[in-house]
Protein backbone atom coordinates (compact mmCIF):
# COMPACT_ATOMS: atom_id res chain seq x y z
CA UNK A 1 0.00 0.00 0.00
CA UNK A 2 1.18 3.53 -0.76
CA UNK A 3 1.50 5.92 2.07
CA UNK A 4 0.44 9.56 1.12
CA UNK A 5 1.27 12.12 3.57
CA UNK A 6 -0.76 15.71 3.52
CA UNK A 7 0.84 18.67 4.90
CA UNK A 8 -0.83 20.43 7.38
CA UNK A 9 -3.11 23.14 6.23
CA UNK A 10 -2.88 21.64 2.72
CA UNK A 11 -5.76 19.94 0.61
CA UNK A 12 -5.25 16.67 -1.30
CA UNK A 13 -4.45 17.24 -4.56
CA UNK A 14 -6.59 13.81 -6.09
CA UNK A 15 -7.83 10.84 -4.94
CA UNK A 16 -5.14 8.32 -3.22
CA UNK A 17 -3.81 5.58 -5.07
CA UNK A 18 -4.86 2.43 -3.43
CA UNK A 19 -2.32 0.24 -4.96
CA UNK A 20 1.39 0.70 -5.88
CA UNK A 21 1.74 -0.22 -9.52
CA UNK A 22 4.71 -1.57 -11.24
CA UNK A 23 6.14 -3.38 -14.38
CA UNK A 24 7.07 -6.70 -14.68
CA UNK A 25 10.44 -5.67 -13.49
CA UNK A 26 9.56 -3.88 -11.00
CA UNK A 27 9.62 -0.13 -11.69
CA UNK A 28 7.11 1.66 -10.09
CA UNK A 29 4.65 3.42 -12.59
CA UNK A 30 1.24 4.47 -10.87
CA UNK A 31 -0.16 5.20 -14.01
CA UNK A 32 -1.43 1.25 -14.72
CA UNK A 33 -3.66 2.14 -11.65
CA UNK A 34 -5.77 4.08 -13.77
CA UNK A 35 -5.19 3.17 -17.38
CA UNK A 36 -5.78 -0.31 -18.43
CA UNK A 37 -4.73 0.30 -22.17
CA UNK A 38 -3.21 -2.17 -23.70
CA UNK A 39 -1.10 -1.48 -27.29
CA UNK A 40 0.31 -4.54 -28.02
CA UNK A 41 2.91 -7.44 -26.76
CA UNK A 42 5.75 -5.42 -27.28
CA UNK A 43 4.77 -2.17 -25.75
CA UNK A 44 2.41 -4.28 -23.39
CA UNK A 45 1.61 -2.30 -19.98
CA UNK A 46 3.11 -4.68 -17.85
CA UNK A 47 6.24 -4.63 -19.88
CA UNK A 48 7.04 -0.84 -20.27
CA UNK A 49 3.69 0.92 -17.80
CA UNK A 50 3.14 3.97 -19.32
CA UNK A 51 5.45 6.35 -18.84
CA UNK A 52 8.53 5.42 -20.60
CA UNK A 53 6.42 6.37 -23.56
CA UNK A 54 3.96 8.84 -22.79
CA UNK A 55 6.48 10.79 -20.07
CA UNK A 56 4.57 12.45 -17.36
CA UNK A 57 5.75 11.70 -13.73
CA UNK A 58 4.74 7.94 -12.77
CA UNK A 59 5.33 8.65 -9.02
CA UNK A 60 2.61 10.90 -8.51
CA UNK A 61 -1.09 9.82 -7.55
CA UNK A 62 -2.20 13.06 -8.28
CA UNK A 63 -3.66 13.44 -11.98
CA UNK A 64 -3.32 16.48 -12.74
CA UNK A 65 0.48 15.98 -11.95
CA UNK A 66 1.06 12.81 -13.37
CA UNK A 67 0.49 14.46 -16.34
CA UNK A 68 2.26 16.99 -16.54
CA UNK A 69 5.11 17.06 -19.19
CA UNK A 70 3.02 14.14 -20.97
CA UNK A 71 3.52 13.06 -24.59
CA UNK A 72 0.43 11.96 -25.80
CA UNK A 73 1.78 10.59 -28.90
CA UNK A 74 5.45 9.71 -28.55
CA UNK A 75 5.92 8.92 -32.06
CA UNK A 76 6.00 12.58 -32.80
CA UNK A 77 9.96 13.42 -34.37
CA UNK A 78 9.95 16.12 -32.36
CA UNK A 79 9.75 13.91 -29.08
CA UNK A 80 11.22 10.61 -30.94
CA UNK A 81 14.58 11.54 -29.58
CA UNK A 82 13.24 10.83 -25.78
CA UNK A 83 10.42 8.24 -26.42
CA UNK A 84 10.77 5.55 -29.46
CA UNK A 85 14.66 6.57 -29.73
CA UNK A 86 15.52 6.27 -26.24
CA UNK A 87 19.03 4.10 -25.36
CA UNK A 88 17.17 0.30 -25.53
CA UNK A 89 14.53 0.98 -27.72
CA UNK A 90 14.78 2.17 -31.37
CA UNK A 91 17.85 5.04 -31.33
CA UNK A 92 19.31 3.45 -34.73
CA UNK A 93 16.10 3.57 -36.16
CA UNK A 94 14.91 7.30 -35.27
CA UNK A 95 18.00 8.34 -37.23
CA UNK A 96 16.86 6.75 -39.91
CA UNK A 97 13.90 8.17 -39.78
CA UNK A 98 14.54 11.65 -39.31
CA UNK A 99 17.01 11.71 -42.21
CA UNK A 100 14.72 9.64 -44.40
CA UNK A 101 12.86 11.33 -48.07
CA UNK A 102 9.67 11.16 -46.17
CA UNK A 103 10.88 13.50 -43.10
CA UNK A 104 13.10 15.53 -44.90
CA UNK A 105 11.02 16.05 -48.54
CA UNK A 106 14.57 17.14 -50.00
CA UNK A 107 13.82 15.75 -53.51
CA UNK A 108 10.60 17.44 -53.77
CA UNK A 109 12.07 20.61 -52.14
CA UNK A 110 15.18 20.78 -54.29
CA UNK A 111 13.34 19.72 -57.89
CA UNK A 112 10.50 21.78 -57.22
CA UNK A 113 13.29 25.03 -56.54
CA UNK A 114 15.44 23.92 -59.40
CA UNK A 115 12.68 23.82 -61.90
CA UNK A 116 11.41 27.50 -60.62
CA UNK A 117 14.81 28.74 -61.44
CA UNK A 118 15.59 29.39 -57.35
CA UNK A 119 18.69 27.07 -57.50
CA UNK A 120 21.19 25.98 -59.65
CA UNK A 121 20.59 22.26 -59.40
CA UNK A 122 18.29 19.45 -57.78
CA UNK A 123 20.19 18.32 -54.86
CA UNK A 124 19.71 20.86 -52.59
CA UNK A 125 20.26 19.88 -49.12
CA UNK A 126 16.86 21.68 -48.03
CA UNK A 127 14.88 19.95 -45.40
CA UNK A 128 11.16 19.82 -44.44
CA UNK A 129 13.00 20.39 -40.55
CA UNK A 130 14.64 23.55 -42.50
CA UNK A 131 11.56 25.25 -43.29
CA UNK A 132 10.18 24.72 -39.56
CA UNK A 133 13.12 26.44 -38.20
CA UNK A 134 14.30 28.76 -39.98
CA UNK A 135 10.54 30.18 -41.20
CA UNK A 136 12.64 30.02 -45.09
CA UNK A 137 10.58 31.00 -47.50
CA UNK A 138 10.68 31.92 -51.27
CA UNK A 139 7.81 31.63 -54.17
CA UNK A 140 8.02 27.59 -54.73
CA UNK A 141 8.85 27.51 -51.46
CA UNK A 142 5.28 28.87 -50.43
CA UNK A 143 3.66 26.77 -53.21
CA UNK A 144 5.60 23.73 -51.52
CA UNK A 145 4.15 25.26 -47.89
CA UNK A 146 1.08 25.41 -49.00
CA UNK A 147 -0.02 22.29 -51.42
CA UNK A 148 2.69 19.62 -50.79
CA UNK A 149 3.56 19.62 -47.19
CA UNK A 150 0.94 17.36 -45.86
CA UNK A 151 2.79 14.21 -46.66
CA UNK A 152 6.10 14.30 -44.43
CA UNK A 153 6.31 12.70 -40.89
CA UNK A 154 7.27 15.94 -39.36
CA UNK A 155 3.04 16.99 -39.90
CA UNK A 156 2.01 16.69 -36.16
CA UNK A 157 -1.12 14.42 -36.11
CA UNK A 158 -4.08 16.05 -35.83
CA UNK A 159 -2.72 19.63 -36.44
CA UNK A 160 -4.24 19.92 -40.41
CA UNK A 161 -7.79 20.24 -40.89
CA UNK A 162 -9.97 17.25 -42.37
CA UNK A 163 -9.10 14.19 -43.67
CA UNK A 164 -5.75 15.78 -43.70
CA UNK A 165 -5.59 15.55 -39.70
CA UNK A 166 -4.40 11.66 -40.33
CA UNK A 167 -1.61 12.32 -42.22
CA UNK A 168 1.96 12.45 -40.26
CA UNK A 169 2.83 11.58 -36.55
CA UNK A 170 6.54 10.33 -37.20
CA UNK A 171 6.86 6.91 -36.46
CA UNK A 172 2.95 6.70 -35.71
CA UNK A 173 2.74 7.67 -39.38
CA UNK A 174 3.53 3.75 -40.43
CA UNK A 175 3.01 2.02 -37.14
CA UNK A 176 -0.59 2.99 -35.85
CA UNK A 177 -3.61 1.64 -36.68
CA UNK A 178 -7.20 2.05 -34.91
CA UNK A 179 -8.38 -0.56 -33.12
CA UNK A 180 -12.11 -1.17 -34.48
CA UNK A 181 -12.80 -3.32 -31.51
CA UNK A 182 -14.94 -1.69 -29.20
CA UNK A 183 -13.61 -1.59 -25.83
CA UNK A 184 -14.17 0.71 -22.50
CA UNK A 185 -12.39 4.16 -22.43
CA UNK A 186 -10.10 3.44 -20.12
CA UNK A 187 -8.62 0.09 -22.23
CA UNK A 188 -8.78 2.33 -25.68
CA UNK A 189 -5.26 2.42 -27.40
CA UNK A 190 -4.16 2.29 -30.66
CA UNK A 191 -2.67 -0.64 -32.05
CA UNK A 192 1.36 -0.09 -32.47
CA UNK A 193 2.47 -2.69 -35.72
CA UNK A 194 5.34 -3.83 -36.99
CA UNK A 195 3.68 -4.90 -40.44
CA UNK A 196 2.36 -1.84 -42.26
CA UNK A 197 -0.79 -2.09 -43.80
CA UNK A 198 -1.05 -0.52 -47.57
CA UNK A 199 -3.87 1.36 -46.30
CA UNK A 200 -1.25 3.93 -44.10
CA UNK A 201 1.18 4.54 -47.01
CA UNK A 202 -1.51 5.30 -49.37
CA UNK A 203 -2.82 7.93 -47.35
CA UNK A 204 0.05 9.85 -48.78
CA UNK A 205 0.89 7.87 -51.57
CA UNK A 206 -2.46 9.07 -53.60
CA UNK A 207 -1.50 12.23 -55.48
CA UNK A 208 1.59 13.17 -58.31
CA UNK A 209 2.30 10.02 -59.90
CA UNK A 210 -0.63 8.19 -58.12
CA UNK A 211 1.38 5.12 -57.24
CA UNK A 212 -0.48 3.88 -54.51
CA UNK A 213 -3.94 4.64 -56.82
CA UNK A 214 -2.73 2.59 -59.71
CA UNK A 215 -1.26 -0.18 -57.50
CA UNK A 216 -5.04 -0.86 -56.66
CA UNK A 217 -5.76 -0.27 -60.24
CA UNK A 218 -7.74 3.16 -59.39
CA UNK A 219 -7.92 5.75 -61.77
CA UNK A 220 -8.90 9.28 -60.62
CA UNK A 221 -11.95 10.55 -62.80
CA UNK A 222 -12.83 13.87 -64.59
CA UNK A 223 -14.57 14.61 -60.90
CA UNK A 224 -17.91 15.43 -61.21
CA UNK A 225 -18.95 12.15 -59.36
CA UNK A 226 -18.38 10.79 -63.02
CA UNK A 227 -18.94 7.76 -63.76
CA UNK A 228 -22.37 8.30 -62.79
CA UNK A 229 -24.88 5.13 -61.19
CA UNK A 230 -28.45 5.35 -62.06
CA UNK A 231 -28.26 9.30 -62.74
CA UNK A 232 -26.51 10.03 -59.15
CA UNK A 233 -22.42 10.57 -58.32
CA UNK A 234 -20.54 7.30 -58.32
CA UNK A 235 -20.08 5.51 -55.13
CA UNK A 236 -16.38 5.21 -55.63
CA UNK A 237 -15.00 8.16 -53.37
CA UNK A 238 -11.87 9.10 -52.32
CA UNK A 239 -11.61 10.44 -48.82
CA UNK A 240 -10.68 14.15 -50.40
CA UNK A 241 -13.66 14.06 -52.78
CA UNK A 242 -11.81 12.59 -55.82
CA UNK A 243 -13.77 10.42 -57.43
CA UNK A 244 -12.42 7.46 -59.38
CA UNK A 245 -12.76 4.08 -61.33
CA UNK A 246 -11.80 0.56 -60.87
CA UNK A 247 -8.89 -0.48 -63.96
CA UNK A 248 -6.72 -3.90 -64.13
CA UNK A 249 -4.56 -3.43 -60.86
CA UNK A 250 -0.98 -4.52 -61.36
CA UNK A 251 0.16 -7.93 -60.91
CA UNK A 252 1.80 -7.65 -57.39
CA UNK A 253 -1.30 -6.41 -55.63
CA UNK A 254 -3.59 -9.34 -57.69
CA UNK A 255 -1.92 -11.24 -56.22
CA UNK A 256 -1.95 -10.09 -52.89
CA UNK A 257 1.42 -8.56 -51.21
CA UNK A 258 1.17 -4.91 -50.07
CA UNK A 259 4.04 -2.18 -50.45
CA UNK A 260 6.03 -4.13 -47.43
CA UNK A 261 6.47 -7.00 -49.14
CA UNK A 262 8.79 -5.38 -51.94
CA UNK A 263 10.12 -2.13 -49.98
CA UNK A 264 12.19 -2.63 -46.82
CA UNK A 265 12.76 -0.96 -44.23
CA UNK A 266 16.04 0.93 -45.30
CA UNK A 267 13.92 2.09 -48.53
CA UNK A 268 11.40 3.38 -46.22
CA UNK A 269 13.47 4.43 -43.14
CA UNK A 270 16.37 5.06 -44.47
CA UNK A 271 19.90 4.50 -43.96
CA UNK A 272 20.82 7.49 -42.34
CA UNK A 273 22.01 9.24 -44.79
CA UNK A 274 20.39 12.60 -46.43
CA UNK A 275 19.70 10.93 -49.85
CA UNK A 276 18.67 14.10 -52.78
CA UNK A 277 16.32 11.51 -54.62
CA UNK A 278 13.90 8.54 -54.06
CA UNK A 279 16.59 6.37 -56.42
CA UNK A 280 19.22 6.50 -53.99
CA UNK A 281 17.58 5.41 -51.42
CA UNK A 282 15.87 2.29 -53.20
CA UNK A 283 17.49 -1.09 -52.12
CA UNK A 284 15.10 -3.64 -54.49
CA UNK A 285 15.07 -4.18 -57.88
CA UNK A 286 12.88 -6.35 -59.84
CA UNK A 287 15.80 -9.00 -60.56
CA UNK A 288 16.19 -9.37 -56.70
CA UNK A 289 12.64 -11.45 -56.83
CA UNK A 290 12.95 -12.27 -60.54
CA UNK A 291 16.70 -13.93 -61.15
CA UNK A 292 18.28 -14.06 -64.45
CA UNK A 293 18.53 -17.56 -63.78
CA UNK A 294 18.56 -19.59 -60.09
CA UNK A 295 16.60 -16.39 -58.17
CA UNK A 296 19.99 -16.28 -56.47
CA UNK A 297 19.84 -12.74 -54.30
CA UNK A 298 22.41 -10.33 -55.68
CA UNK A 299 23.98 -7.15 -53.69
CA UNK A 300 21.79 -3.93 -54.17
CA UNK A 301 24.00 -1.02 -55.67
CA UNK A 302 22.65 1.19 -52.81
CA UNK A 303 23.38 -1.09 -50.04
CA UNK A 304 26.18 -3.26 -47.74
CA UNK A 305 24.53 -6.58 -48.88
CA UNK A 306 21.60 -8.25 -50.37
CA UNK A 307 18.09 -6.50 -49.10
CA UNK A 308 15.75 -8.48 -46.77
CA UNK A 309 13.02 -9.94 -48.61
CA UNK A 310 11.17 -12.59 -47.42
CA UNK A 311 12.47 -15.19 -49.77
CA UNK A 312 13.23 -19.22 -49.63
CA UNK A 313 13.87 -21.90 -51.33
CA UNK A 314 10.43 -24.48 -50.60
CA UNK A 315 10.79 -28.30 -52.97
CA UNK A 316 13.51 -27.01 -55.43
CA UNK A 317 12.25 -23.57 -56.12
CA UNK A 318 12.14 -20.11 -54.62
CA UNK A 319 9.11 -18.54 -52.99
CA UNK A 320 8.73 -14.86 -51.76
CA UNK A 321 6.69 -14.87 -48.10
CA UNK A 322 3.74 -12.77 -47.73
CA UNK A 323 4.46 -10.37 -44.78
CA UNK A 324 0.94 -9.53 -43.99
CA UNK A 325 -0.73 -13.50 -44.05
CA UNK A 326 2.37 -16.00 -44.79
CA UNK A 327 1.31 -16.99 -47.98
CA UNK A 328 3.87 -18.12 -50.19
CA UNK A 329 4.28 -16.89 -53.77
CA UNK A 330 6.23 -18.67 -56.34
CA UNK A 331 8.74 -16.58 -58.38
CA UNK A 332 9.28 -17.22 -61.88
CA UNK A 333 12.19 -15.99 -64.27
CA UNK A 334 12.18 -13.82 -66.97
CA UNK A 335 10.45 -14.67 -70.04
CA UNK A 336 14.62 -16.10 -71.72
CA UNK A 337 12.98 -14.98 -75.37
CA UNK A 338 10.95 -11.51 -74.48
CA UNK A 339 13.05 -10.34 -71.91
CA UNK A 340 16.86 -11.26 -72.19
CA UNK A 341 16.20 -10.32 -76.03
CA UNK A 342 18.91 -7.91 -77.05
CA UNK A 343 16.56 -5.29 -78.52
CA UNK A 344 15.69 -5.52 -74.84
CA UNK A 345 18.68 -4.58 -73.40
CA UNK A 346 18.27 -1.01 -72.22
CA UNK A 347 14.23 -1.80 -71.19
CA UNK A 348 13.63 -1.81 -67.63
CA UNK A 349 10.98 -3.93 -66.45
CA UNK A 350 7.98 -1.85 -65.74
CA UNK A 351 8.72 -0.41 -69.28
CA UNK A 352 6.82 -3.43 -70.53
CA UNK A 353 5.21 -4.82 -67.31
CA UNK A 354 3.40 -1.25 -66.46
CA UNK A 355 -0.08 -1.62 -68.81
CA UNK A 356 -0.90 1.86 -68.28
CA UNK A 357 -0.49 5.26 -65.76
CA UNK A 358 -2.34 8.16 -65.48
CA UNK A 359 -1.33 11.46 -67.38
CA UNK A 360 -2.49 14.80 -66.87
CA UNK A 361 -2.49 17.13 -69.67
CA UNK A 362 -2.66 21.23 -69.06
CA UNK A 363 -1.51 21.43 -66.07
CA UNK A 364 -1.58 25.07 -64.56
CA UNK A 365 -1.09 26.70 -61.25
CA UNK A 366 -2.00 29.95 -60.14
CA UNK A 367 -1.53 32.41 -56.96
CA UNK A 368 -4.23 34.91 -55.87
CA UNK A 369 -2.13 37.05 -53.62
CA UNK A 370 -5.61 38.89 -52.89
CA UNK A 371 -6.46 36.00 -50.22
CA UNK A 372 -4.36 33.53 -47.59
CA UNK A 373 -4.01 30.00 -47.23
CA UNK A 374 -2.93 27.55 -44.97
CA UNK A 375 0.88 27.07 -44.55
CA UNK A 376 0.96 23.44 -43.83
CA UNK A 377 4.71 23.79 -41.97
CA UNK A 378 3.93 26.74 -39.68
CA UNK A 379 0.10 25.74 -39.10
CA UNK A 380 -0.52 29.78 -40.05
CA UNK A 381 -3.00 31.42 -42.50
CA UNK A 382 -0.51 33.50 -44.63
CA UNK A 383 -1.03 35.71 -47.57
CA UNK A 384 -1.16 33.84 -51.75
CA UNK A 385 -4.09 30.85 -52.28
CA UNK A 386 -2.31 28.38 -54.74
CA UNK A 387 -4.85 26.67 -56.89
CA UNK A 388 -3.69 24.07 -59.43
CA UNK A 389 -6.08 22.58 -62.59
CA UNK A 390 -5.56 20.22 -65.48
CA UNK A 391 -7.39 20.17 -69.16
CA UNK A 392 -7.86 16.69 -68.21
CA UNK A 393 -6.70 13.26 -67.23
CA UNK A 394 -6.25 10.18 -69.01
CA UNK A 395 -4.71 6.76 -68.97
CA UNK A 396 -3.12 4.91 -71.85
CA UNK A 397 0.39 2.72 -72.15
CA UNK A 398 2.93 4.93 -70.85
CA UNK A 399 5.50 7.19 -72.44
CA UNK A 400 8.50 6.18 -72.54
CA UNK A 401 12.02 8.11 -72.26
CA UNK A 402 15.81 7.88 -71.37
CA UNK A 403 17.07 7.87 -67.83
CA UNK A 404 20.48 9.30 -67.78
CA UNK A 405 23.00 8.31 -65.44
CA UNK A 406 26.76 9.62 -64.73
CA UNK A 407 29.91 7.46 -64.63
CA UNK A 408 29.00 6.43 -61.46
CA UNK A 409 25.39 5.35 -62.22
CA UNK A 410 26.80 3.48 -65.14
CA UNK A 411 28.84 1.70 -63.30
CA UNK A 412 25.81 0.64 -60.58
CA UNK A 413 23.77 0.17 -63.50
CA UNK A 414 26.83 -2.71 -64.88
CA UNK A 415 26.11 -4.18 -61.77
CA UNK A 416 22.28 -4.70 -62.04
CA UNK A 417 22.57 -7.43 -65.02
CA UNK A 418 22.11 -7.71 -68.73
CA UNK A 419 18.17 -5.81 -68.38
CA UNK A 420 20.37 -2.57 -67.52
CA UNK A 421 21.62 -0.16 -70.15
CA UNK A 422 24.93 0.82 -70.52
CA UNK A 423 24.37 4.25 -72.40
CA UNK A 424 20.88 4.80 -70.45
CA UNK A 425 18.00 3.21 -69.37
CA UNK A 426 14.67 3.25 -71.25
CA UNK A 427 11.79 3.92 -68.39
CA UNK A 428 8.25 4.54 -67.87
CA UNK A 429 7.69 8.59 -67.21
CA UNK A 430 5.34 8.70 -64.29
CA UNK A 431 3.84 12.14 -63.92
CA UNK A 432 4.92 14.22 -61.00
Amino acid sequence: MLNVKVLAGAKPQGPKVKQVTTTLSGRVDLCLSCHKEKPDKAHGRNVLGCAVCHKGNPLSGDKQRAHMGMVLNPGELRFADQTCGQSGCHPKEVTWVKNSLMATNRGIISTLRFYWGESPDHDEDLSVKILKDTGMNSLALDYYRKLCASCHLWVERGSLPSFLANKGGGCTACHFVKDEEKKPKDERHPRIIKVIPMENCVLCHNRSGRIGLSYQGRFESEGYGTPYEEGDFSSRELIDGRFYRIFKDDIHHEKGLTCIDCHTQKEIMGDGERHAHFEEQLEVTCRDCHGISNHQITKSPNSSGPPKLNIQQKDGSFVLENKQNKKLHPLHAPNPVACMHPTHRRLSCQACHSTWVPQCYGCHVRMDRSKTQLDKISIKETPGLWEEFRSFIRYECPPLGIFEHGEEGQEALSEKGPLQAETGEVVVLVPG
